[in-house]
């Protein structure tokens, strides 16, 4: 083809396909309203249907899956055998595999009750606790570093690891667990009070969620942009199930989010603050009381430090003048340099090298230590100082002027302001863009408080028809290998669809009538037919109808995750440490890889 020609075709199919993109985009947006589609509109209550299988039917999980089942002229495949189904349930609820004799015991129990026993104690072993608290660490972006190249410490994540731990093993609310996580500075608040309420320290650790993103030390607006789009992001695709961070830049291309809905909804964060650093070094906390108490000693203690490394620093000028004093006057500069391997300049180098000989060995070692020692300082302190960087609130008058203008960002561009927007919900699930009732301070002594708070009501609200249905397809999803909705962080139009829509919407108000427990969803779960079948025997006609398993006719094979694995091996052997809760390990790092102190003269090879 001529290259002209070529360029002409290719011309008309990028507009055709820009073309089909608009018709979707204008298509998914042409009915804002009152039109809903699911899941936008409530759970619907409905009874669990009637099915031939009866004798299967543990509870209604068993009676929505058996109806799919049947209308496909299936069933369920054979019950697994007991030792199956006691590893099974071991590996699901605790990560760890039975001991043989516990095998034995309970292949041998003929009690009927004998599985919900095994099943009520696994949920009350601590270790249900660590095992369930990865899946939602991952949600959360836990890390013990901050990441990035630098990837300083973060010596405080871990009292968020024990936090969601306890949260998971005392059945917290989840409507409780996700307000403590979005707002626990704001629990407890007295509308007009003179002084703000201090939060439970455990409400304050809560929301290091909002807080473990990778991150650098603020340097501006752009940082802070980014960061607050990230808390926006986060909470909505793990609480709401819905990608708005792909409405940053332009309108979501598939899901009915605006750019709009998208900074609306940051609007609620934008009275966090970013602080930079007040200290030098991460202050361990080890008492019971919000780390506010603490900030005036921890202050001190950083200046104190401070000064130490300013009196070496006087040493080490006191010394460097001594030796300039010293050295010939004739010689240039530049011939006592010697020319360093990384095309850097090297003080000790030049210094160890140096022809001048009216300057003794013991000077020289001790101007290198000097330095090495001002130098080793002075980078711990620049690598720590992200570790105390922390969400802190913009209280308003009288310590600020009031709430920041929240705006939508042409392009998602820090620096490309729109027009100016009010904190509110997606309106795919409200059906408007109307701003939110946040409830002021009638004292307007602290008026940019209830914001987060009232986003994370919201979100925790029975009438949210979002929230619960996502937690529980989280749930199904770890137990099945496979969600109802098979994305579980995207319900939009790209998710798939759901494969039973009434068993996840009768799930969804099973949980809120349940005091939003997770361990009652899990007993649901892990009690019906459908978890105990076998996942080898089952018919060629079930295979051939449904090869993907999406009608759950028998048990999916699923592999197990590293970290289980790991502790298995480790526990057979008789090596796992069971200790629970406290600070992280960092094991040694391999030879060749440098500690973040080096990194301004490392060379990162590509």
């Amino acid at each position: 083809m001529h290259p002209d020609s070529a360029r002409k075709q290719n011309g008309l199919l990028i507009r055709a396909f820009h073309y089909f993109c608009w018709v979707n985009v204008f298509v998914s947006f042409a009915c804002f309203g009152e039109s809903k589609e699911w899941p936008f509109y409530p759970p619907q209550a409905v009874e669990p249907p009637q099915v031939q299988s009866s004798g299967r039917v543990q509870n209604g999980v068993d009676a929505f899956l058996l109806a799919k089942l049947e209308d496909q002229e299936l069933s369920y495949s054979p019950k697994a055998p007991r030792e199956t189904l006691i590893r099974r349930l071991y590996f699901d609820l605790i990560g760890l595999p039975p001991s043989p004799d516990k095998i034995e015991t309970f292949v041998n129990n003929g009690d009927p009750d004998a599985y919900k026993a095994l099943v009520d104690s696994l949920l009350d072993d601590p270790r249900h606790g660590e095992r369930w608290a990865k899946f939602w660490l991952d949600l959360a972006r836990y890390a013990d570093t901050a990441g990035y190249e630098g990837d300083p410490d973060l010596p405080h994540a871990w009292r968020y690891r024990d936090y969601v731990i306890d949260s998971i093993n005392r059945d917290k609310p989840y409507d409780q667990f996700i307000k403590e996580q979005i707002a626990g500075d704001e629990f407890n608040a007295v509308m007009g009070a003179g002084e703000l309420p201090q939060p439970k320290p455990e409400h304050m650790v809560a929301m290091t969620f909002l807080r473990l993103a990778p991150f650098t030390e603020p340097r501006g607006d752009e940082t802070r942009h980014e960061m607050l789009s990230e808390m926006t992001s986060t909470v909505g695709s793990v609480f709401l199930g819905l990608t708005v961070g792909c409405a940053k830049c332009h309108d979501h291309k598939y899901d009915r989010i605006p750019t709009r809905d998208f900074y609306r909804m940051k609007a609620f964060f934008n009275t966090v603050q970013l602080m930079p650093p007040e200290r030098g070094d991460a202050f361990q906390i080890g008492g019971s009381l919000p780390a506010a108490f603490y900030r005036k000693g921890e202050s001190e203690w950083a200046e104190a430090k401070r000064k130490e490394i300013r009196s070496d620093t006087q040493r080490f000028e006191a010394l460097k003048t001594r030796l300039e004093l010293r050295a010939p006057a004739q010689k240039e500069q530049d011939e006592n340099v010697s020319e360093a391997s990384d095309d850097e300049f090297d003080f000790e180098s030049w210094i160890l090298s140096s022809t001048n000989r009216s300057i003794t060995s013991e000077e020289r070692l001790q101007y290198v230590r000097l330095k090495h020692k001002k130098d080793f300082a002075a980078q711990q302190l620049k690598r720590l100082a992200p570790q105390s960087m922390s969400l802190r609130h913009s209280f308003g008058p009288p310590y600020e002027p009031g709430v920041p203008v929240s705006r939508v960002m042409i392009r998602g561009e820090y620096d490309s302001p729109g027009e100016v927007v009010l904190a509110g919900f997606p309106s795919c699930i409200t059906g408007h863009q109307k701003p939110a009732e946040i409830r002021l301070d009638p004292f307007k002594r602290w008026p940019t408080r209830s914001r987060r708070m009232t986003l994370a009501n919201w979100i925790a609200s029975d009438k949210n028809p979002m929230t619960a249905r996502v937690i529980v397809n989280r749930l199904w999803m770890h137990h099945f290998g496979r969600g109802l909705v098979e994305t579980p962080s995207d319900f939009g139009a790209l998710s798939g669809g759901v494969s039973h829509q009434r068993l996840l919407d009768w799930l969804a108000l099973k949980l809120v009538k349940e005091n939003w427990s997770l361990k009652a969803i899990h007993r649901l779960i892990v009690h019906s037919s459908a978890y105990q079948q076998s996942s080898t025997q089952f018919t060629s006609r079930c295979l051939e109808l449904d090869p993907d398993n999406r009608l759950l006719g028998r048990f999916s094979r699923r592999r197990l995750e590293a970290e289980a694995i790991r502790d298995s091996i480790l526990h057979v052997s008789g090596r796992l440490n069971p200790e629970m809760y406290g600070l992280p390990i960092f094991p040694a790092l391999p030879d060749g890889i440098e500690d973040s102190v080096k990194y301004s003269r490392s060379k990162w090879a590509t």
